[in-house]
């Protein structure tokens, strides 16, 4: 066995010998971002040798590692086996959860949680009072049945006479979910989750309240097996322990973000009673490690479709063991509960006129909802809006750009102010809409290379266009002013990318207009959900023909919505039958069957407000 040190957390594994890097950081639990799995694809897992030999430079190391980067013991993960033991420093990540969890405080949902908490005083046992506890505890409630639950019933005794006979009954409908000693009614928490395929959120609620008291969020540690869905599901169909690693590993995350939220608001986690859980419909499956095989190929079968309910304790959350996980229902194989979450909190079957509401992220799942009818489909945008498969590519966090904006020169939007370490997804449409506009590319997204085209450009503009061996790129950020002294660049393969991209996305927007018998130009509103939604400037959006074009003032965003539909779920009984309604009512419409998309998509892919 070999020793490897992971630098800067210091954390200190032993993996075989034949390993490569990414293998041990998976074991180890250490993330290193890597976007395609460990194919060898994305170039994104860089980490610097140290102590140890590099093993010999691969072609696939050459592609992606500048020979100054090699020199200094740089490295991809993915190729390095390890032979001898080995010190490696990790590129630090900082990502700004803040954008995914900005959206807590007071709802609107008025409180009407399933879980009830009533406080009894019980009479005492005597000799002339026989009654068991379970039945004594039953006579004082009022309802009509109670399922036994055997877990509770052992703790039952001493929980009775700990209390001095006072105690409060948590009660989920029928079932009883704790006993509790002495007057606990004033403290009733549940966990709203949204389990994304890049970021996992949780949100922390008091039930009695209707608030939001703590949120957080860490990055999906399923990435390491591929930053897409069908690269998980790929992992998971390899055999039974693959999905159960999977499951483990969204688990981890979850309960790391539930325990540090439950310190720091002193709060126990046996007192979080329920959870509410939204994701796209592999999500669901991983998180609740059911076997998703079947979704990656047409006629793309999830297991189940309607809302699924399970004891926290059977899939490894930790909260109180008995309390229910509820995860909400999908619509389809690839339009899952987060979906049915943001028809819940954009309120779609009460929306007057047409709506058009589109969740931007690896996936687009896009809903059109008007004419007493709720359409919804989901397009394979691909993970370009995520930064991957961008060669500067990331996640949006420190020192990612993010506002892309060309007068006389290029100006940008940095997280974090400090200098820049790539491009995230709103950067990203940012740039290429710029570029676009002042005429670096043209419709086609190919860039500017005539002698006429180039003497439209302003010169400082013209000097950050150039040719490489490979293709030509445009230097956003030169290497004196990013984080890493080299050129920050976008490449002819990223705007193919993003074309690949909103391609999609627009071609599903168009079928969905045709299915409904209208126009694109009879949309009254468009509303971008999700936490990336919230932060694309709609100028861009429209600029580069990734929504259709309408007037800036009907397109609007709603935050983290999957997430909010999740609490509006948690918070109200009432609000979680009409998710279950909604799903119902939705009608899903396979795009991979209609052969209009096609002629879209070819549409769609050019550089032109769409119609």
């Amino acid at each position: 066995m070999i020793n490897i040190t992971f630098l800067p957390s210091e954390k200190v594994i032993q993996a075989p010998a034949g390993n490569s890097i990414l293998q041990a950081a998976m074991t180890a639990g250490v993330e290193v971002v890597s976007t395609c799995g460990g194919k060898g694809t994305c170039g994104k897992c860089k980490v610097q040798i140290l102590t140890g030999t590099p093993s010999q430079v691969t072609e696939i190391e050459k592609k992606f590692l500048s020979t100054s980067e090699l020199a200094d013991g740089w490295v991809l993960a993915c190729q390095h086996l390890l032979t001898k033991d080995t010190t490696v420093r990790l590129v630090e990540q900082k990502d700004v959860y803040k954008r995914k969890t900005d959206f807590a405080g007071v709802l609107q949902t008025k409180a009407a949680p399933r879980v009830q908490k009533i406080a009894v005083r019980l009479t005492r046992p005597s000799v002339e009072d026989q009654t068991p506890d379970w039945d004594r505890l039953f006579a004082a409630l009022p309802v009509t049945e109670i399922q036994f639950d055997r877990s509770v019933a052992a703790s039952l005794p001493k929980v009775f006479r700990q209390g001095d006979f006072k105690v409060t009954a948590v009660l989920d409908g029928d079932r009883l979910l704790a006993v509790e000693p002495g007057d606990t009614v004033g403290r009733c928490f549940g966990v709203a989750i949204d389990v994304g395929t890049t970021t996992v959120v949780a949100y922390l609620l008091d039930l009695n309240e209707g608030t939001v008291v703590a949120s957080g969020a860490v990055t999906n540690p399923q990435q390491v097996f591929g930053a897409d869905v069908i690269s998980r599901i790929t992992h998971a169909a390899k055999s039974p322990d693959h999905l159960r690693e999977l499951q483990a590993k969204v688990m981890v995350g979850l309960n790391n973000i539930v325990a540090r939220l439950c310190q720091d608001r002193g709060i126990g986690s046996a007192e979080i009673y329920q959870a509410v859980v939204v994701g796209n419909t592999t999500m669901a499956h991983l998180f609740l490690g059911i076997d998703p095989t079947y979704l990656a190929p047409a006629p793309f079968i999830p297991v189940y479709r309607n809302s699924v309910e399970v004891r926290a304790h059977e899939i490894g959350l930790e909260i109180l063991g008995t309390g229910t996980v509820i995860v909400l229902p999908n619509v389809a194989g690839y339009v899952g509960s987060d979906t049915v979450g943001v028809m819940l909190a954009a309120e779609a079957d009460r929306l007057p006129g047409v709506s058009l509401i589109v969740d931007i992220g690896t996936n687009g799942e896009i809903i059109l909802c008007g004419s007493n009818r709720i359409l919804t489909c989901s397009t394979a945008a691909g993970p370009a809006f995520e930064g991957a498969e961008i060669r500067f590519g990331m996640r949006a966090a420190e020192g990612a750009i993010e506002r892309v904006r060309i007068r006389e020169d290029v100006e940008l939007g940095i997280i974090g102010e400090g200098k820049a370490r790539g491009i995230c997804g709103s950067g990203l449409i940012d740039g290429i809409a710029e570029i676009f506009r002042v005429g670096v590319i043209g419709a086609t997204g190919r860039f500017a290379s005539e002698p006429a085209q180039l003497d439209k450009l302003p010169i400082l503009v013209r000097q950050r266009l150039r040719k490489t061996e490979r293709a030509s790129e445009f230097v956003l950020v030169w290497g004196k002013d990013s984080a890493s002294g080299e050129d920050i660049v976008l490449t002819q393969k990223d705007i193919r990318e993003m074309q690949l991209a909103k391609g999609a996305i627009i071609a599903g927007i168009m079928i969905l207009v045709q299915e409904m018998g209208v126009s694109s130009q009879e949309i009254d509103r468009v509303l971008l959900a999700g936490a990336f939604g919230n932060y694309i400037n709609k100028e861009s959006a429209l600029g580069i023909g990734l929504l259709p074009s309408l007037a800036l003032e009907k397109i609007a965003t709603i935050g983290n919505a999957a997430g909010d539909g999740a609490k509006m779920a948690l918070l109200s009984k009432h609000e979680r039958a009409r998710a279950d309604l909604l799903a119902r009512r939705a009608e899903h419409v396979e795009l991979s069957t209609k052969k209009e998309f096609q002629a879209e998509f070819i549409k769609g892919l050019d550089f032109k407000r769409a119609e």
